[in-house]
């Protein structure tokens, strides 16, 4: 059994206060604009097998193809994001790959012993999850994401908008 996934297209860190985040990767890394959400919409969310009522702000920006997300837990109880803030205060917590069959990769995390953390679907019928690829909070939990085509259109746009950044404009609010 192949023992690879996609191409990892981005770099996701959980962090206790977004907008200094943003202010941090914008003015001390010069990457940006970032793109800001409000709360995110989702359907339905577990974590490790029973239901997540997470509240989340995310950012996101693109560097030379790279996305760089940042995301911040604001409301609701355990999830993933909790349990890594608590264990390790903050910092890079997965990489993502697509994928064109979510429930087939699941599968096949699950016949190598690895079962879903954290997954679910958005509102706008986007299926996610978080791999359980790393007990020891270090990290280095993959996230599939199954897009669809409006989110890839959103993908182009920020990769785009990043490409032409002028250096001022930081944040995007959506």
């Amino acid at each position: 059994m192949s023992q690879r996934f996609g191409k990892i297209m981005q770099l996701g860190y959980v962090v206790h206060d977004l907008d200094a985040e943003v202010d941090h990767w914008t003015r001390v890394m010069g990457v940006g604009p970032f793109f800001v959400t409000g709360t995110v919409p989702y359907d339905t969310v577990t974590f490790r097998g029973a239901p997540c009522d997470a509240e989340t702000r995310v950012a996101i920006a693109s560097h030379d193809g790279m996305q760089i997300e940042i995301i911040q837990q604001t409301g609701g109880g355990a999830s993933t994001f909790t349990e890594f803030l608590e264990a390790t205060g903050g910092g890079l917590h997965h990489v993502c790959a697509l994928t064109d069959d979510l429930e087939a990769d699941i599968a096949a995390w699950a016949a190598r012993g690895v079962d879903v953390l954290q997954g679910g679907m958005t509102k706008a019928k986007i299926p996610f999850a978080y791999m359980d690829t790393d007990p020891d909070n270090r990290g280095r939990v993959l996230e599939l994401v199954q897009p669809s085509p409006g989110l890839l259109r959103f993908f182009d746009k920020i990769e785009t908008t990043c490409a032409g950044w002028d250096g001022q404009t930081a944040r995007i609010d959506l």
